[in-house]
């Protein structure tokens, strides 16, 4: 009976060695998925967050050097509206005469009847 015993105490040593063994690897394992995992939310994140805080200041200054090209006055509240409502863009439609329209507008516009 004792050696009986003594070969159950033998085998349950070597089960729990290589149980420690596979519980040590999967703790080690789901550490480096949890870095892992932070590093692809800062991978995602941080560039968002940068872009929010610089691109504003950037694409305000880039349009600031090209109101003059656009013919957009300074010190106008919104830019992009004043050049929507600009000369070009208070077109009434309903106002044109056809008869002053050039010859290659006509065409089309009679080829569209």
């Amino acid at each position: 009976m004792d050696e009986e015993i003594k070969k159950l105490l033998e085998q349950n040593l070597r089960l729990s060695t290589e149980i420690y063994r596979q519980t040590k690897y999967i703790k080690n394992y789901v550490f480096l998925a949890q870095i892992a995992g932070v590093l692809k939310i800062l991978l995602i994140a941080v560039p968002i967050a940068i872009g929010i805080i610089y691109l504003p200041p950037l694409i305000k200054d880039v349009f600031g050097q090209y109101k003059d090209l656009l013919g957009v006055q300074a010190g106008t509240a919104n830019p992009i509206q004043e050049l929507l409502n600009s000369a070009s863009g208070d077109l009434n439609l309903e106002n044109i005469d056809i008869n002053k329209l050039p010859p290659n507008i006509k065409a089309l516009l009679d080829k569209n009847k």
